[in-house]
C-alpha cells in the first residue's frame, strides 16, 4: 500500500509501512528499539529509513546525543505517520466490539505500588474495552526523565519540572505510618505521635531516593533510625507486616493488609501526588489514549482509597 504526500512543493511517493517505521524510530529513539518493537532487525530498520530519506531527498533523522530525532522535514513525515496511525486505529478492522481496532504495545514507567494496584485495576477495564492493546511496565519511583526513549509515558511522584515534554496531574494519594498488630502487642505502647520515633523506620534507601515528596516526610522524624531501607514500596509493606519496624507506607497499599494498623492518621498524614509525563506525539497514539482513559477511570473509582482520609470518628 502506498500513497503520495506533498511537502515543500515536492511530490514524494512513500510507503505507509516506512512512515510508520519512522514514527517508531522517533518514539524509541533508536533503530534497535524500533526494530525490537516491530520484530525486525536494526539493519532492516536502517535500510528502510535510508530508502525513505532517499525518496524524500533529504535527511529525516539526526543524532541528538544517544537518540535519533527528526529534522524539520522529518517532523512533517512523522506527523503524516501519526495521521496514518490514527486513521488505521479508527477503522473497524475487528468485529470484537468497542475498541477492537485499537492495537499496539504501550510501554510505561510507573512506581511499583501504583503499577500493582492502580494499573492492575486499569488493565481489567482495558482488557474489556481495548483487548488489542498490550501494556509493558517498568517499575521505579524516580524523577521524570528528560528523554522518553522506548517509553510512551511515565507516572512520577510529585510535580515534575519538564521543558520538552508535557506533564499533567493524575491523582493524589497519602502516606501514613503503620505497624503490624503483632509488633504493637510485643512492644511498649505508642500513645503519642512523637513516640513513633523511638521505633525503627522501614522506608526507601535514603541515598537512592531523590523525589522530594518521598524524602520530605522523613524530616518529621529526626530521631527515628532506619532499620531497613529498600527500593520497593511493596517490600516496605511486607517488612512492616513481618514486624521489622514501623513503615511509612502508601495508605492505598497498607489498608489492604488486615494485619496492619495505621498510627495517628490525623497527625501523621503526608499527601503525595502522581503526575504523568509524556510527549505530545506519544499521547496522540490511539493505544496510549486507550491506556490513559483506563487509568483515569481507575483513579476516579479509587479516589477514596487513594486519599485514605481518617475515619469519621478519628476526625471528630
Amino acid at each position: 500500500m502506498s500513497f503520495a504526500i506533498h511537502m515543500g512543493g515536492v511530490r514524494v511517493a512513500q510507503d505507509v509501512d516506512n512512515l510508520l517505521l519512522l514514527l517508531s524510530v522517533v518514539r524509541h529513539g533508536s533503530y534497535l528499539g524500533a526494530g525490537a518493537a516491530l520484530g525486525i532487525s536494526h539493519t532492516t530498520v536502517s535500510r528502510r529509513i535510508a530508502a525513505l530519506e532517499k525518496s524524500a531527498g533529504a535527511r529525516l533523522l539526526v543524532r541528538s546525543g544517544e537518540v535519533w530525532e527528526p529534522t524539520e522535514l522529518g517532523r512533517e513525515f512523522v506527523s503524516a505517520g501519526e495521521d496514518i496511525e490514527l486513521a488505521l486505529g479508527s477503522l473497524a478492522l475487528d468485529s470484537g466490539g468497542v475498541g477492537g481496532s485499537v492495537r499496539g504495545v504501550v510501554r510505561v514507567l510507573v512506581p511499583e505500588g501504583f503499577g500493582g494496584v492502580v494499573v492492575g485495576a486499569a488493565i481489567r477495564r482495558l482488557s474489556e474495552t481495548h483487548p488489542g492493546v498490550r501494556l509493558e511496565m517498568i517499575n521505579a519511583a524516580r524523577r521524570a526523565r528528560t528523554n522518553l526513549v522506548g517509553i510512551d509515558f511515565e507516572v512520577v511522584v510529585g510535580r515534575p519540572e519538564v521543558s520538552r515534554n508535557e506533564a499533567f496531574h493524575l491523582a493524589d494519594y497519602t502516606l501514613g505510618m503503620y505497624a503490624s498488630r503483632s509488633y504493637l502487642e510485643t512492644h511498649e505502647a505508642i500513645t503519642e505521635p512523637d513516640q513513633v520515633q523511638d521505633h525503627p523506620l522501614l522506608y526507601f534507601v535514603e541515598s537512592m531516593q531523590d523525589v522530594p515528596e518521598l524524602t520530605d516526610p522523613v524530616s518529621y522524624f529526626p530521631r527515628m533510625r532506619q532499620s531497613v531501607g529498600a527500593t520497593s514500596s511493596m517490600v516496605h509493606v511486607e517488612l512492616t507486616r513481618a514486624g521489622a519496624g514501623i513503615g511509612l507506607l502508601p495508605c492505598f497499599m497498607a489498608e489492604r493488609a488486615s494485619d496492619l494498623v495505621r498510627l495517628f492518621p490525623r497527625e501523621l498524614t503526608f499527601p503525595v501526588s502522581y503526575w504523568v509525563v509524556s510527549r505530545p506525539d506519544l499521547l496522540r497514539r490511539p493505544a496510549v489514549q486507550a491506556v490513559m482513559s483506563a487509568l483515569r477511570a481507575a483513579v476516579h473509582d479509587m479516589n477514596d482509597e487513594l486519599a485514605a482520609a481518617p475515619p469519621e470518628d478519628e476526625r471528630a
